[in-house]
């Protein structure tokens, strides 16, 4: 059994991690802001315990405080739009950063997945064809502020991750639909538009978290027409990374 502290465990991606993390046997403590959402919360599985906490009001003793004995954390936290730019660096980037601090500091933690985007970066891919690169221009220009925000939060991960040891996983989706899950993904240097299910988003984030993956990769993501375990068995296996 594992300890897992998912952040943002209202939202539907950590929903969904929660209850597949819980259901293999993990212990899973969820950090909610609203009490309201506790009922929710606890419906999922037996085993995930919501945790009441404000993301941006947190400070270094009060996080060190929810991440004794946690050996997995997951980031899958942000404000969502809703207060402005203003709030989008105050959640999806400065509060990311103290919860990386705090994860590299306690000694039970080892791990730290980020659900990120991909169009978090500083510059269109490579690879991408001319749709991907409009794709990643239009994100930019419409969601400016939380894009700079996941790519502040998303560097400094790495960064520390390099310094410190600490397994850090990116997980970075493109547009997030919610179907059903397919099974069906493509993973690691994957194109830039279509859509993925936040259904597939967290079985490939499990599936990671379960891995012997290395720290240090940034793996986009897309819906597509391989199975799930065999693209995450490939991006573990040959340690492809979506950072240039």
């Amino acid at each position: 059994m594992v300890n897992v502290l998912v952040l943002g465990g209202h939202g539907k991606i950590a929903q969904i991690i929660s209850k597949i993390l819980a259901q293999k046997g993990h212990q899973i403590t969820s950090v909610i802001r609203d009490p309201s959402q506790s009922s929710m919360v606890e419906s999922l599985q037996r085993n995930v315990a919501p945790l009441v906490s404000s993301l941006e009001e947190s400070t270094p003793s009060s996080i060190r405080k929810e991440m004794e004995n946690i050996n997995w954390v997951v980031w899958s936290a942000g404000a969502g739009g809703k207060g402005g730019p203003q709030r989008t660096k105050a959640v999806d980037e400065i509060a990311a950063k103290k919860y990386i601090d705090a994860a590299v500091e306690t000694p039970s933690v080892d791990t730290f997945l980020m659900v990120s985007a991909s169009v978090a970066r500083r510059v269109s891919a490579s690879w991408w064809d001319e749709s991907g690169v409009e794709t990643y221009k239009g994100g930019w220009d419409t969601i400016g502020a939380y894009c700079e925000a996941k790519t502040a939060a998303d560097e400094y991960l790495y960064e520390v991750g390099r310094k410190w040891g600490i397994r850090d996983i990116c997980l970075r989706p493109g547009r997030l639909s919610d179907d059903p899950a397919t099974g069906l993904v493509s993973l690691g240097r994957c194109k830039a538009t279509g859509e993925v299910a936040r259904g597939d988003v967290a079985d490939v984030a499990v599936r990671l978290l379960e891995s012997d993956v290395v720290g240090g990769l940034w793996i986009d993501m897309i819906g597509g027409d391989k199975k799930v375990e065999e693209e995450v068995s490939r991006v573990v296996r040959d340690k492809v990374t979506a950072k240039e």
